[in-house]
Parts: C-alpha cells; sequence; structure tokens
C-alpha cells in the first residue's frame, strides 16, 4: 500500500473527532454546498505544514482565509481544478514554500503521480468532476467504507466533488471527504470518467518541490 509517511490530521469536533476537514462547517450554505475544494486545499496544505490534529475552530479559520484570499467558489458552481491550482501556486509564493501544483490532464499517468506524491508525503487532491458535457446529468461514482475483515462496503455517491487521496491500498484509493475516511474503487473511477465525464474535468492537482 501507498499512504503518507506522516500521521494525517484529525480535526476534533463537537460529535467526534474527524478525518480531515467538513464543508458542512462552514456557516454559510453556498459554501456547504460547494466548498469542497476550499475543504481539500486546507487539507493538504495542513498536512505540509505539519499539522497533526486541531479544533474544529482553528480548522475553520483557516479554510476561510484561503477562501477569502485564494480560493474564489462561484454559489451553485464552486470552483473547478484550475482555479484550485492557481490559488494554491499563490499560496505558495506569498508563504515562500518551495512547490508548484499543476493540473494534470493524463488518465494513464495518474495513479503513478498519485504513488509519487504519496511517497513524498504529499497528499492528492483527486476531482470527481461533474457529467461531461451533459452537466446537470445524474450519474455518480461510489465511496466506500472497510471493514473490520478487509472488505468494502458502499456507502455514499458523489459527483462535481473535490477530495483528498491519503494512500492507495491496491485498486482502492483512501480518501478524506466531509470529515471521514472513504474508498474509492480505481476501476469505477475511470470507468466514471469514461463513460460519465472527462478527464477534463476529473483528474488530480499534482504537487512537486
Amino acid at each position: 500500500m501507498s499512504r503518507l509517511k506522516s500521521q494525517y490530521h484529525f480535526v476534533n469536533t463537537k460529535t467526534g473527532t474527524a478525518y480531515g476537514g467538513n464543508q458542512a462547517w462552514f456557516p454559510y450554505k453556498f459554501l456547504r454546498k460547494t466548498g469542497c475544494g476550499v475543504i481539500s486545499a486546507s487539507d493538504v496544505l495542513m498536512h505540509m505544514q505539519g499539522k497533526a490534529e486541531l479544533s474544529e475552530q482553528e480548522y475553520m479559520e483557516f479554510a476561510k482565509h484561503l477562501w477569502l484570499h485564494y480560493l474564489p467558489v462561484i454559489p451553485g458552481f464552486g470552483m473547478n481544478g484550475l482555479t484550485l491550482m492557481l490559488g494554491l501556486n499563490r499560496y505558495f509564493v506569498n508563504h515562500h514554500m518551495p512547490y508548484r501544483a499543476c493540473w494534470k490532464l493524463s488518465a494513464k499517468k495518474m495513479l503513478k503521480r498519485i504513488d509519487g506524491m504519496l511517497e513524498k508525503d504529499l497528499p492528492v487532491i483527486l476531482a470527481i468532476g461533474p457529467n461531461f458535457p451533459d452537466f446537470w446529468g445524474k450519474k455518480k461514482l461510489n465511496f466506500y467504507t472497510k471493514t473490520s475483515i478487509g472488505t468494502y462496503i458502499p456507502d455514499a455517491k458523489t459527483k462535481s466533488h473535490f477530495v483528498t487521496v491519503t494512500g492507495r491500498d491496491g485498486i482502492y484509493l483512501q480518501i478524506s471527504s466531509w470529515g471521514k475516511k472513504y474508498y474509492i474503487d480505481i476501476r469505477e473511477y475511470r470507468e466514471y470518467v469514461r463513460r460519465y465525464s472527462s478527464p477534463l474535468v476529473s483528474n488530480i492537482i499534482e504537487i512537486k518541490k
């Protein structure tokens, strides 16, 4: 299994411990619906800055700062991968971090790039794009939870969503989304992109030094 070298951060909330951030914590309705890109960027930057455990207030203060200064969200639409990439690069420059983010379009090299980033202890922002070109289509991708005996059970479905990859176990990507640990079947993701979406909107942001 490919995984991060250091612990992925936990967030202490009133209802328990969350695995990364959750857009539902935003006080604004449109961000609760379309703020997943801000949360994914917050998760990546928190990990890069060595944050292992935070309070919900600390986390959301940082996420709000990113939203206001680096990652504009269009109500009803959210943001695309290029906007997210540009916002991260502005943050890297302004905070003197020697990294650069790139929006990748090659589906063939995706797993290799994900493994490469994880080996360098960098979480990966993965876009599960909208249906394309039928943006109002209703096809979605399964999220799974892992049982104590190692089987994977469907637990949720989504589209038009950014998640944070924190590991890979064979054909399954381990991800952080909505403050929980989920898994994506890579074969299902590829089939979703091929049949219902496009690499233009469903891909990864690669971060390199």
